[in-house]
């Protein structure tokens, strides 16, 4: 795999590098790119809405089910040499070098991958209260793709929108 120009708008936008995520966080990412989804490590969460007895909970909306049922990717594995850690709590990995790929495997089904590495996955009609609380509980959390949320309502009723 070549080095890419990193995705615009973030701090490391016009730099090029082969992105990589570590295994523990890799159920984080075994869902359609562009899903949006709100993913906690459960250890240290309370109980109430982030409490679970998995390790993991990847909490998706209702609008996104019919994709994950169908949604298929492949897992590269790649040659750890030249990778160096840019995000420990995200996993994120980059190398401004090629990386070799040394296994391709193929996910079809989305959420039995997840199922089979522990992680509950929640279908809720929006996942604007599962950030608040992941930010209010603090510990490992991820929210992706929040542009592709339905907006946040206020409880005035007014509607505002993400810009990650």
């Amino acid at each position: 795999m070549s080095p890419r120009p990193s995705p615009p708008g973030t701090p490391y936008e016009g730099r090029e590098w082969v992105w990589a995520v570590d295994e523990q966080h890799l159920p984080n990412y075994l869902l359609p790119r562009e899903c949006p989804r709100v993913c906690w490590a459960t250890p240290e969460a309370p109980h109430g809405l982030l409490g679970s007895p998995a390790g993991r909970v990847i909490a998706v909306e209702h609008g996104w089910s019919s994709r994950l049922l169908r949604a298929g990717l492949n897992v590269h594995h790649l040659d750890p040499a030249h990778f160096t850690p840019l995000d420990p709590t995200a996993g994120y990995w980059v190398s401004s070098q090629v990386a070799v790929v040394q296994d391709v495997r193929r996910v079809d089904d989305c959420l039995t991958e997840l199922g089979g590495q522990g992680v509950e996955v929640r279908l809720t009609s929006t996942l604007w209260p599962y950030v608040d609380a992941v930010v209010a509980a603090g510990g490992e959390f991820s929210a992706i793709r929040m542009r592709n949320a339905q907006p946040r309502q206020a409880s005035d009723g007014t509607v505002t929108t993400s810009a990650s």
